[in-house]
């Protein structure tokens, strides 16, 4: 295997730690390609491991994914129909906790591989929202007509429309006004200082960054104890709902992703957001990071992924 690093890829941020995932992801389990992610622990850039030998080659496996996705359909190897399209109006993958298992069990029979794939890692009946519905992944906040589905075909348009934002999420991130990013990244908010018009509102997310995020849910466990919500990497800290990663050294494979990230090693101590490096040098861990939804003033939504310090002792 060679080593390729990727600095646009900065593990301690959300976004490019998810992308990272993401990548992997869709290169082993989508391509069927051998490959492994680490991160440096002087730059805490991912690092892949696999055939290629540059960042070129890389984008380009990701490119071929993409057009083998054809339009109306938004998910690899997924065929169009899953999510559904809502168009104006409710989300048709929010169902009723009392609804929840027939809709799934109608999901299985027209999308088998998108019920057994990505129906369990988008919502569950384990935990419910407000308005007693199942409740969706955490790493999902839709805003204002946003749907489960918009998740997916917003990042997924954008990098079919321009293919070179692929390279560019691997190796330096160029913001798009008009992108929202699907939240998943505090910087897209653009207030008016931060226009060169004075504009407000300008919204300037990273479409590929985003699309290889979006990829990485199936990673990733969604539960819940019958009323709050459970996931992979997710913790209850101080009242709020905190998302807590390693980074590490060891070249680990999908399978071993897993395992790594769902240990009770990265939990956090005391209802706190504070952990344990006890277990760090056993298993290649050399930092851990945080981010937690924020919400924004006038909005309704769950807010903007942001980062959040994690202490260590």
């Amino acid at each position: 295997m060679n080593t390729v690093e990727l600095p646009a890829l900065d593990g301690r941020d959300a976004l490019g730690f998810l992308a990272a995932l993401g990548l992997l992801r869709i290169l082993t389990e989508e391509s069927g390609i051998s490959g492994r992610l680490s991160f440096s622990d002087t730059t805490a850039c991912a690092r892949l491991h696999s055939p290629f030998h540059t960042t070129e080659d890389i984008a380009e496996a990701l490119v071929k994914v993409v057009r083998s996705i054809e339009e109306p359909a938004v998910l690899p190897g997924i065929e169009a129909g899953f999510p559904p399209n809502a168009e104006l109006g409710k989300d048709p993958l929010r169902w009723p906790r009392e609804e929840y298992r027939q809709r799934a069990a109608d999901i299985g029979r027209t999308h088998p591989l998108a019920a057994e794939r990505w129906l369990p890692c988008l919502t569950t009946d384990l935990a419910v929202d407000a308005q007693g519905r199942g409740a969706l992944s955490p790493f999902i906040a839709p805003s204002g007509q946003q749907k489960i589905r918009t998740f997916f075909e917003k990042p997924l348009q954008a990098v079919r429309d321009n293919p070179d934002y692929l390279h560019q999420a691997l190796t330096r991130w160029r913001r798009v006004e008009g992108f929202t990013g699907e939240y998943l990244d505090h910087r897209v908010l653009r207030s008016t200082a931060d226009d060169p018009e004075g504009r407000a509102g300008r919204e300037a997310g990273v479409p590929g960054a985003t699309w290889l995020a979006t990829m990485v849910l199936p990673l990733f466990r969604l539960a819940g104890d019958g009323q709050r919500l459970r996931s992979t990497l997710w913790h209850r800290v101080a009242g709020d709902y905190v998302m807590i990663w390693p980074l590490w050294q060891p070249a680990l494979d999908t399978d071993a992703v897993r395992c790594l990230l769902e240990l009770p090693a990265f939990a956090p101590i005391d209802g706190q957001p504070t952990v344990s490096r006890s277990e760090w040098a056993a298993l290649g861990v050399f930092s851990v990071h945080g981010a937690h939804r924020q919400r924004i003033p006038g909005r309704t939504f769950d807010g903007v992924l942001s980062p959040l310090p994690i202490q260590v002792r």
